[in-house]
């Protein structure tokens, strides 16, 4: 089977929505399929063998590559040129220009990957419209992949409230990609039913993301942790697609306990791996300077999944009112063998944390529950090691080569 997968975000773009077609690609070629991945350049067109092939298609824009003068010019030019667009009320975005001319080098595209199939994983949007053009022009089935609810608990809810023109054209780019597409996959059960529902489409599957057994192999060992330390991993960033996604209350928290119990202030060390926000930072300060928080800044891949497999605890955060949420790091957390603090309410998430028997959930924003719980864990050796009894078979279900096995049963089903 020749499959052709149309993912804007991908390597070297660097973040949680790059692993999912990564993934895809790599499993699918392991089972003897074809693959060719459709991403974006901010360099010439350029194709690169292999198994998967990567056919790269120009971005002008330079969306996520400014680091230089010129390119935040024209970036920014780009910017308020779409941003006119849209409050004149027509709909443009960042992306569109890599859009139009994938959709110009159409047949270049086919001719090269000779797709069976076609994957189109969202977001961005642009994915969809590439992939319910090339559906349509050449008649080959496409399956709509959601890795977050596009009109269902959106992540990009701030614009599209923005203006009209923004949520009528998500409205119509979902509809003519429900419409067309020959099957729905989602990362979670609660976008599933919600395009079950809603469009009725002949395959509707949740293909969770999951987490690759290979990244474990070789890991770093010079994790800087003292062993008479409670050590508590967070890794990523705190919001990323959305800025409300706030964990003030997990840090009202640590600051009570401290004031409840010193002892505890020399004790407890929260180690943030990743890029944050100065102002996430400055509201950390105190902690910051007492040694309670550490910073370890961005690291390389299997770096992070080191500290992970080096904590006591490992820390996540989701929004309460968003019932699909689930971070693509919990996969990761999942194999890292230590137990997991979620402050997550009535999510995916919380239901993943329950099944597996990996660790606690509580409301993230209840400052009170999160302290009692999290004192419990730190000071409680006997409740810190009976409370996590880890269900590894139900584990097993989260990793990458059962996902995509399971997706390529559904590929097979199509054709």
């Amino acid at each position: 089977m020749n499959i052709l997968i149309i993912a804007y975000y991908y390597p070297p773009v660097n973040s949680g929505g790059t692993m999912r077609p990564v993934q895809m690609g790599k499993y699918l070629a392991r089972f003897g399929h074809n693959v060719s991945i459709l991403t974006h350049t901010y360099g010439n067109d350029i194709t690169e063998k292999g198994n998967p092939s990567i056919i790269r298609i120009r971005d002008i824009s330079y969306n996520r590559k400014r680091e230089c003068f010129l390119k935040r010019f024209k970036w920014l030019v780009l910017r308020v040129y779409t941003e006119a667009l849209n409050k004149a009320g027509k709909y443009h975005s960042i992306y569109s220009w890599w859009k139009q001319r994938v959709i110009k080098r159409s047949q270049m595209i086919i001719n090269q990957s000779q797709p069976h199939v076609i994957i189109a994983t969202y977001p961005p949007v642009e994915t969809f419209e590439i992939g319910t053009h090339l559906s349509r022009t050449f008649n080959i089935p496409l399956v709509a992949d959601f890795r977050d609810g596009l009109i269902f608990e959106p992540i990009e809810k701030k614009r599209m409230n923005r203006y009209n023109c923004i949520m009528e054209a998500y409205r119509r780019i979902e509809e003519n990609a429900l419409s067309q597409a020959s099957a729905v996959t989602t990362i979670a059960q609660p976008i599933t039913q919600y395009y079950r529902e809603k469009y009725h489409p002949p395959r509707c599957e949740v293909i969770s993301n999951a987490f690759d057994p290979d990244d474990l192999v070789n890991l770093p060992s010079d994790i800087p942790f003292d062993s008479s330390h409670f050590n508590i991993v967070f890794t990523g960033r705190f919001s990323l697609s959305d800025r409300s996604n706030r964990v003030e209350y997990f840090f009202h928290a640590v600051r009570r306990i401290i004031e409840n119990n010193q002892a505890l202030a020399e004790h407890i060390r929260i180690h943030l791996v990743g890029e944050y926000r100065k102002e996430e930072l400055k509201e950390l300060q105190d902690l910051i300077q007492n040694s309670v928080i550490q910073l370890h800044g961005f690291v390389s891949r299997p770096r992070a999944l080191a500290f992970q497999a080096a904590a006591q605890l490992l820390l996540i955060i989701t929004l309460p009112d968003r019932t699909s949420s689930v971070s693509a790091k919990i996969f990761e957390y999942l194999y890292a063998g230590k137990p997991i603090l979620a402050l997550t309410y009535k999510t995916v998430l919380e239901e993943i944390i329950n099944e597996t028997q990996t660790g606690w959930v509580v409301h993230p924003q209840q400052v009170d529950a999160i302290a009692s719980l999290l004192h419990r864990i730190i000071a409680d050796e006997m409740f810190y090691k009976s409370s996590y009894n880890t269900n590894h078979q139900k584990i097993r279900k989260y990793s990458s080569p059962v996902q995509i096995e399971k997706l390529e049963r559904l590929l097979r089903e199509i054709l």
